[in-house]
């Protein structure tokens, strides 16, 4: 607890009973200038100007004790100051010598009050102060600032504005931009604007500070509108006003305000120093305006580390990880290390890209650095070795880290769960609940889809239902997608539609997608003819439900229906997405797409493609020609259309780029086709090699002609 201020204040002293006489005016002002035309500065004092080491003061000091120079108030204040405020001076030495002055001055106490609160000593301040009280010296204008900016708890701070107050110095602006400050630091958002619309004299600093209060206490739309009635007031914004306003923008995601920011910098001729460019930048990224963003980057004839992490984070939120992988290689070029910050964001595009190798590296390079793994950057590499298959290592991480938060428990859950090992994902759900961490809503999505993928289905329900009894959280339209995957994987179709129909939010297109794949596993025409039309009417204009429908019409040998569906597709101008996998060798990412020939090893990818697929038909392989889109072409050329798929063509690349017996890694944007998962699991075989695939919906570990998912996908 905050030591109670004692406000022991003497009272002024009386007049004289007796004041000198007056004399002669003509006379004292002549003799005035005489003397102030022979007065010269003391070799001490000069000598202290020019002191730069605490070695030099102290031989200073010693002079001036030699000469009793010392003895005058402002020439001890001179020792002192240098000791308290410069980069080379000594608190504690300031102290001794206070302590050696037989009348210090306010300026020699506000000295030691500084010192205090630059060096990060708020408890030494208040304490000088209650001391120099209960001396009897008198505090100014200048003495409050600094004591306010060393308040952490709110009713200190409560305390020296009542001394401020009864002192006369409330009205002082200074003092009042100041108080501003404590209250918002201290979190008490409504004192700082009582003192704000008190004011009867608003400089644009008083302006800049409410504006960025609001700000930090993420009331920015409040923030906005301040900055509004400035301009009605006729303030002319400076650089810590729009830095603030457009720190407000970024948080409301404020476009237009930014922009008119952006105008009036370039109107005003004010100039874009690195923080204001940053904060611009901020803005850009954080509404997706991200070229705009980049121009100011490319701009910058000097960037810091803070610009370097906006434009890199900026990257991965545009989904253009690889760039912002480029980015990071420019830093190193020009000697910029990364912080942590910057590894949190490169490790996001390394998970999305599924580059594992290329995530090893940024883990060695962390070490390497020695940059610190607090909570959220060691829940960022969890996360990338779990969404890059590597669990081994997402587990080895994830105990050595010393602190877990509720993000680094579900990254590991939705991890194991996603690999398909719901029961250790469970089991790391107890554990978690035993060390005292409460799950969130997100977490019970890694549960659910933990249950769902080891067929545990009643232990799912018993996790659904006790969401808002047993954790006061409401099921989301994610936990009720989760719940109709797990019953549709189990065959209990019925149930599944039960749940649609009786959920309190519409169903979007994960839920009726998931129920529309369970229909197609258990080959429930009926219900995926209903579920279609429900996606159909949610989003006409998407690919994926007629191709769906289609196969499920395919493999049903319903070839007439399946063309209609293909026709009206074609009629509706509607396209399916186009499939893209990623495989990463030797650090780098290479990509495909379906029959792409821009590879520059393109010939001998093509050998090793055709000369897989023969050797895949020799073990017993046949290609799923149900799944080709296209009616008016016959068996062989359909064959041909599914060897072009972009996962088989990653495959023959890795097979092709690594060593025999090397894991095989690729990354699909869509969901993998019945073709090419049958294709994967007699490739794991014939040529022996463990191969890890993951698609839109989870990891596929095939491993001697079995998958991880059991075939339910």
């Amino acid at each position: 607890m905050a030591a109670p201020l004692s406000l022991h204040h003497p009272p002024p002293p009386l007049p004289a009973e007796n004041p000198l006489p007056m004399r002669n005016c003509a006379t004292t002002t002549a003799t005035n200038n005489n003397i102030n035309t022979q007065i010269q500065p003391h070799p001490c004092l000069l000598s202290l100007e020019k002191c730069t080491t605490m070695s030099q003061l102290k031989q200073i000091h010693a002079q001036m004790l030699r000469t009793g120079l010392f003895f005058d108030p402002f020439s001890a204040s001179k020792i002192v100051a240098f000791c308290a405020l410069h980069d080379s001076g000594s608190l504690p030495y300031a102290r001794l010598v206070f302590d050696q002055i037989p009348n210090p001055t306010t300026f020699t106490c506000n000295s030691i009050i500084r010192g205090f609160t630059n060096n990060n000593l708020p408890r030494q301040a208040i304490l000088f102060y209650q001391l120099m009280m209960l001396q009897g010296l008198d505090p100014d204008r200048f003495t409050f600032p600094s004591l306010l900016k060393s308040c952490g708890a709110l009713r200190e701070g409560k305390q020296l504005h009542c001394h401020s107050t009864k002192l006369g110095f409330a009205p002082d602006a200074y003092v009042q931009n100041t108080l501003m400050t404590m209250y918002s630091n201290c979190g008490c958002l409504v004192s700082a604007r009582k003192v704000f619309d008190k004011m009867t004299n608003r400089s644009v600093v008083s302006w800049a500070t409410i504006i960025g209060a609001y700000g930090q206490w993420d009331q920015p739309h409040e923030a906005i509108k301040l900055f509004r009635k400035m301009e009605m007031a006729s303030v002319k914004p400076n650089e810590i006003t729009l830095v603030n306003v457009l720190t407000a923008c970024a948080k409301s995601r404020n476009l237009e305000t930014a922009e008119q920011v952006h105008k009036y910098i370039d109107e005003t001729g004010m100039g874009f120093h690195t923080v204001l460019t940053a904060a611009l930048m901020d803005v850009y990224c954080k509404c997706g305006c991200y070229p705009l963003a980049r121009d100011l980057f490319d701009e910058m004839p000097e960037k810091n580390l803070f610009c370097w992490n906006i434009m890199i984070n900026g990257h991965v939120e545009d989904s253009d990880y690889e760039e912002a992988l480029s980015l990071f290689n420019e830093m190193q070029l020009i000697g910029v290390k990364g912080d942590k910050v910057t590894m949190a964001s490169l490790l996001i595009a390394c998970t999305h890209l599924g580059a594992l190798e290329l995530g090893k590296w940024l883990h060695l390079y962390i070490e390497k650095e020695k940059i610190e793994v607090d909570v959220a950057l060691g829940t960022a590499l969890v996360d990338m070795y779990a969404k890059c298959g590597s669990i081994g290592s997402a587990m080895r991480v994830f105990q050595d880290m010393p602190e877990k938060d509720v993000m680094t428990w579900t990254a590991l859950i939705v991890g194991l769960a996603m690999c398909g090992q719901g029961g250790k994902a469970l089991e790391l759900f107890d554990e978690m609940q035993m060390s005292g961490v409460k799950p969130d809503a997100i977490t019970f999505v890694g549960v659910l889809a933990a249950c769902s993928h080891a067929g545990m289905v009643d232990e799912g329900i018993g996790y659904f239902n006790s969401m808002p009894n047993g954790y006061g959280i409401q099921p989301s339209i994610e936990h009720y997608g989760c719940m109709v995957d797990m019953l549709g994987r189990a065959g209990r179709i019925a149930e599944a539609e039960d749940l649609v129909h009786n959920m309190p939010m519409a169903p979007d297109y994960f839920v009726l997608g998931g129920l529309l794949s369970a229909c197609r596993i258990h080959g429930n025409l009926d219900a995926a003819e209903r579920a279609a039309r429900q996606l159909l009417e949610l989003d006409p204009s998407n690919g994926g439900t007629y191709v769906l429908l289609s196969n499920i019409y395919s493999s049903m040998k319903n070839w007439e229906a399946a063309k209609k569906m293909r026709e009206l597709m074609v009629e509706r101008s509607i396209k399916k997405p186009p499939g893209c996998s990623a495989i990463e060798v030797g650090g780098v990412v290479h990509e495909f797409v379906k029959g792409d020939v821009s590879h520059p090893q393109s010939s001998e990818i093509y050998e090793i493609l055709d000369d897989m697929i023969c050797r895949l038909k020799l073990a017993g392989y046949v290609p799923d020609i149900s799944e080709v889109l296209m009616f008016d072409i016959d068996e062989d050329e359909k064959e041909n259309e599914l060897s072009l798929h972009s996962e088989k063509l990653a495959i023959a690349f890795g097979l092709l780029s690594t060593a025999p017996g090397t894991p095989i890694r690729v990354v699909k944007n869509l969901r993998v086709c019945s073709d090419c998962h049958s294709a994967m699991k007699f490739i794991s075989k014939v040529y022996d090699r463990e191969i890890t695939l993951r698609d839109r919906n989870r990891f596929h570990h095939f491993k001697e002609g079995s998958c991880s998912c059991r075939d339910f996908w």
